[in-house]
């Protein structure tokens, strides 16, 4: 029976949670890798009201107790956005819904350190909260309406952005809505069947993402050969990723937003735009391992070290 000290709760094809296995490896920390694409597989009896789980895969066994466990890291959305797909059948739809219900229910070890609880996830994936947090906290914001409609916010230009992570489905694919941005004067007025962001297009521009781990803050500056004047995602496998040194009002700005949040990690996008640095986004789950593997800074080791408590 294994009594792991950290758990893992992530998908089999995460390579951010992998550097963080390979990690804990190499320290000789006792922890379990949850995959929630592979709970179908696994016998559980959870206890919430102890709170205790006892489980079963692949013939080895595991408890989770409060005496033992002392950290979580959770890399998994909270909006469940892929359950009810055309073609998944009844069970299909339940195996979904009921495990993804059974992690997050995992929120009752509530004396354990989470890199991010998600109850405080849910409420840091609300984009437009984001944005009225960053603002209330005094970072500079983009301009944003949202609305269903085309509008003239005032703006020279405008990115049409969606309200939350949007995947939709193509027959057999899916694909990801990425923000558009327009000339106000290529936008005609009109009315559409789903809300989105109406945003200040803040163009020229240089995209820096920020990854803070409790105190630290780690940035890094995505540059192509162009000016990147469109949402980066687009062209992540062509990009230059540097290490890129923030004034500290703005790493104490992302310490202080990450902790309003009862967040313990956080990937926060910022934009330079005419020499002030605006707030776009954070996702408490973000991505790294990209950054890890163009930069060499050892994020999975920072991360090892918050989930130790060190």
């Amino acid at each position: 029976m294994l009594y792991p000290e950290i758990v893992l709760i992530s998908n089999r094809f995460d390579f951010s949670t992998d550097f963080i296995a390979v990690e804990l490896d190499k320290q000789q920390i006792d922890y379990i890798r949850i995959n929630r694409d592979e709970l179908k597989d696994y016998s559980i009896e959870f206890n919430p009201i102890i709170p205790e789980v006892i489980g079963e895969y692949e013939g080895r066994s595991f408890t989770l107790s409060g005496k033992y466990l002392k950290s979580i890291y959770y890399r998994a959305p909270t909006f469940l956005r892929d359950i009810f797909q055309e073609g998944l059948t009844e069970e299909e739809q339940l195996i979904r819904t009921q495990w993804a219900a059974f992690v997050r229910s995992l929120c009752v070890f509530e004396d354990i350190k989470w890199l991010n609880n998600p109850t405080d996830i849910y409420q840091a994936e609300i984009k437009p909260y984001q944005l009225y947090l960053a603002n209330k906290l005094g970072a500079k914001v983009p301009k944003s309406i949202i609305s269903n409609k085309t509008l003239d916010i005032g703006c020279e230009n405008i990115a049409i952005k969606s309200i939350d992570t949007a995947i939709v489905g193509r027959g057999d694919e899916e694909g990801f809505v990425y923000t558009e941005i327009y000339k106000q004067t290529q936008l005609s007025k009109e009315k559409y069947t789903s809300p989105f962001f109406n945003q200040e297009g803040l163009v020229p521009k240089i995209d820096i993402r920020v990854t803070v781990v409790e105190n630290e803050v780690v940035a890094i500056k995505i540059q192509g050969d162009n000016k990147i004047d469109e949402d980066w995602r687009r062209y992540k496998n062509e990009l230059k990723y540097s290490i890129f040194d923030l004034p500290d009002n703005v790493k104490n700005f992302c310490i202080k937003y990450v902790k309003s949040l009862c967040l313990n990690f956080g990937a926060i996008d910022l934009i330079l735009h005419d020499n002030e640095y605006y707030f776009i986004e954070i996702n408490p789950t973000g991505e790294w391992s990209w950054l890890q593997q163009n930069t060499g800074y050892k994020f999975d080791e920072l991360i090892v070290k918050s989930l130790r408590n060190e």
